[in-house]
């Protein structure tokens, strides 16, 4: 029988010829991609976010995130704003979301548990006067004790870096920051200065290997990371700034989930700062106004002045405080004219009202909640509502 009419084994139809092993060439053919494949029963959960505004979810638990703009465009007083939010619950109409903290077991595995939210604020730029005004500004803005500490919002400084060590100064920062990330476990975290962290801006190894060691953090930690990035000073033709610097804004803006710009404009009635929402993986959130206040003296606190599309502008309506050197003034002379501790309704009347001649009771409340975040008073445990003069050991820089 000639091979024409031979009649084919069973199986022998489905036979094709081998292809030629091109991995095995390039020695792949040992890679285990098994892993890395989906698995279509695997229950896939829908994305956690950390916050929302009016209604409509954003920064996700796992992933990168982008706040950009110019020098001195308020950039790190929009990381205050979400900073109180995630950690104190609301700020203008942003509120924070439920998010799970992953916590390690005595057993050594893992296991996710509803605890407070924590924040590690990384600063890589700013003297240290203006980092330890980022930390009291958060704490102003929360409603916490100004000089006391917080476990639940640390705030890590790496600008300058031992000239000494044998690593790059953006490597050591690095380190420090991993370690960081070990120690205290945040389920946020800012870097404000991701520049910082790289050999350059248009470095592209550097660039590639941080991008990847951040992805990797958020997503393995359950983290949600914001990172701060300059834009170009090149205006497009809308007015406003068009891309983020250098090769790193280009690549980092491919990867995030979230980029909100905040852009400064100047008029006759002040400096206000307005935050857009230039890229989002989910839904878009409406753009918001903010301005800088003196509410808590020096601290540069921000302050909502619009929200969204249905809200106006109450900014101007809301009562300024005096300077804190005059409220200081006023609570000495009072030490000694009343009995202490005294109410917060007979302060005002007596202490602003009285003795600073402040009759407009929104002017009196804007006086007492500096006097008390600057420790000028303190909460006294034998009266309720109870503030007694407190003379501190030390003055505060700011």
């Amino acid at each position: 029988m000639n091979e024409e009419n031979k009649i084919p084994l069973p199986g022998e139809q489905d036979a094709k010829p081998q292809a030629p092993d091109f991995l095995k060439a390039d020695e792949w053919f040992d890679i285990d991609i098994s892993g890395d494949l989906l698995d279509f029963a695997e229950p896939y959960r829908p994305p956690r976010y950390t916050m929302e505004r009016e209604g409509v979810p954003f920064a996700d638990v796992g992933e990168l995130h982008i706040i950009s703009g110019k020098p001195g465009h308020g950039k790190t007083g929009l990381m205050s704003q979400l900073m109180a939010t995630v950690l104190c619950g609301q700020h203008g109409n942003t509120v924070r979301r439920s998010v799970p903290h992953l916590v390690r077991l005595d057993d050594g595995s893992q296991a996710e548990q509803m605890v407070d939210v924590r924040v590690l604020y990384i600063d890589t730029e700013m003297e240290k006067l203006n980092t330890a005004k980022v930390l009291r500004r958060v704490h102003w803005l929360c409603g916490w004790e100004m000089r006391m500490p917080n476990e639940r919002f640390n705030v890590l400084r790496l600008t300058n870096m031992p000239k000494d060590s044998d690593k790059q100064a953006y490597v050591q920062r690095f380190d420090m920051i991993r370690l960081a990330i070990d120690l205290i476990r945040p389920d946020v975290m800012f870097v404000d200065g991701l520049r910082d962290l790289l050999a350059s801006i248009n470095d592209e190894e550097s660039g590639t290997q941080i991008l990847d060691d951040l992805a990797s953090m958020a997503e393995e930690r359950r983290m949600c990371i914001w990172n701060a990035l300059h834009q170009n000073p090149r205006i497009n033709s809308d007015g406003e700034d068009s891309k983020m610097r250098g090769w790193i804004g280009t690549e980092l803006g491919n990867k995030v989930s979230d980029t909100l710009i905040s852009i400064k404009t100047k008029t006759a009635n002040g400096v206000s700062f307005t935050v857009k929402q230039q890229d989002a993986r989910g839904k878009d959130i409406d753009d918001w106004k903010f301005e800088i206040t003196d509410d808590a003296g020096n601290l540069g606190v921000p302050r909502i002045i619009s929200s969204g599309t249905n809200l106006s502008s109450k900014s101007k309506e809301q009562p300024e405080c005096d300077d804190p050197r005059q409220i200081r003034e006023w609570i000495e002379t009072a030490k000694d004219k009343y009995e202490w501790p005294m109410s917060r309704a007979n302060i005002k009347k007596a202490v602003f009202g009285e003795i600073g001649g402040q009759k407009n009771d929104g002017k009196q409340q804007a006086d007492l909640n500096v006097a008390i975040n600057l420790h000028d008073l303190e909460e006294s445990t034998m009266k309720k509502n109870g503030y007694p003069m407190l003379q501190p050991a030390e003055d505060m820089p700011f």
